[in-house]
């Protein structure tokens, strides 16, 4: 499908899911704890020239951040363990450098960019997300971030039942196990968007000018 037609820098909005410390960083809570990490850290600057294309050519940026509370009783209500709990580690705690996002994204927040603090799964949960889309007239998303399979994927779910169009980048999104990266990718394409790599968003957006 031609998706030039789609990505109008005036109604779309790019989504930089969850690039945080705890998830990304070789430092960061999940590298510390022996969880996979490298995933997430190799598409930093994949998702920082994905940030600057689409500043460049007036699309909208949204950062969320995954935020955990030590004293969040919700979690401690499961009968069956939480990934957390089998992950052994709780990253992305609030108020510490874990919960920040990775430096070479930090610096490419801008004043006019939207941050949303998110605590479940999807960027749409109990967050502000859909008003800040509606109010700017967004109509398309550009997807990137950690991790495909989970809180990408659950994004993306929402984002559908919204109404929305979805482009999801291919090599801005990362998770650990390669046939659940190509299980979501294969899903997005059948049901919920469209996949293109990062030189295919840049060549749309750019010819949209």
């Amino acid at each position: 499908m031609d998706i030039s037609s789609i990505i109008d820098p005036k109604n779309t909005a790019l989504l930089v899911i969850d690039m945080q410390n705890g998830f990304c960083h070789p430092e960061g809570s999940l590298a510390r704890g022996g969880s996979p990490y490298l995933h997430a850290w190799q598409i930093v600057p994949t998702v920082k020239q994905l940030v600057n294309v689409c500043r460049q050519n007036g699309v909208h940026v949204i950062w969320s951040l995954q935020k955990h509370f030590p004293d969040d009783i919700t979690r401690k209500k499961h009968r069956i363990p939480s990934h957390l709990d089998r992950a052994g580690a709780i990253p992305c705690l609030n108020g510490t450098w874990d919960a920040e996002l990775v430096d070479e994204l930090k610096l490419e927040v801008m004043p006019q960019d939207d941050l949303v603090e998110k605590h479940r799964s999807s960027c749409f949960h109990n967050t502000t997300l859909e008003v800040k889309l509606r109010m700017r007239g967004i109509s398309t998303l550009i997807v990137s971030g950690v991790t495909t399979n989970y809180c990408v994927e659950s994004t993306i779910r929402d984002a559908y039942a919204l109404d929305y169009d979805i482009v999801v980048v291919q090599d801005c999104v990362a998770c650990p196990w390669e046939d659940l990266q190509k299980a979501t990718l294969k899903n997005v394409e059948i049901f919920f968007g469209q996949v293109v790599p990062l030189a295919g968003v840049q060549g749309l957006v750019v010819a949209r000018q």
